[in-house]
């Protein structure tokens, strides 16, 4: 997996396709869909995987705690929620019941609320 696993930090333009995602998945042009939605299913396949740990107590209460705080902070944005419509399917109907409750919860996105994200620009693609 190497270089795909660190690309949010790593590459600044898909740094931008992130950003600009958890804004609004529907916006993004087919590419950045892709590439977003390859990236946010890993990530929740992670998060998926460490939510079994715990339920059958290999995972302590206090390290899911933390992944569920990670997981609602993303969960809470727009556009992550327009990506899990479409892909809720992914994952197995247990654990659409813990994000689908997530989402219930309706908290404000937060997690990149200092980052000023409406100024933010994509990258030139060249075809602009």
């Amino acid at each position: 997996m190497g270089r795909s696993d660190s690309a949010l930090h790593d590459s600044a333009e898909f740094s931008a396709i992130f950003l600009r995602g958890v804004q609004s998945f529907a916006d993004l042009d087919p590419v950045s869909k892709l590439r977003f939605s390859a990236f946010f299913n890993r990530f929740l396949n992670h998060f998926e995987a460490m939510y079994f740990a715990h339920r059958d107590g290999l995972l302590t209460a206090s390290s899911w705690g933390k992944v569920e705080r990670t997981m609602s902070d993303l969960i809470a944005y727009p556009g992550v929620q327009q990506w899990w419509e479409e892909r809720r399917r992914w994952h197995t109907e247990e654990f659409g019941r813990v994000v689908d409750a997530i989402i219930a919860k309706g908290d404000e996105p937060k997690a990149y609320s200092t980052y000023n994200l409406r100024e933010l620009v994509g990258p030139k693609t060249g075809t602009e």
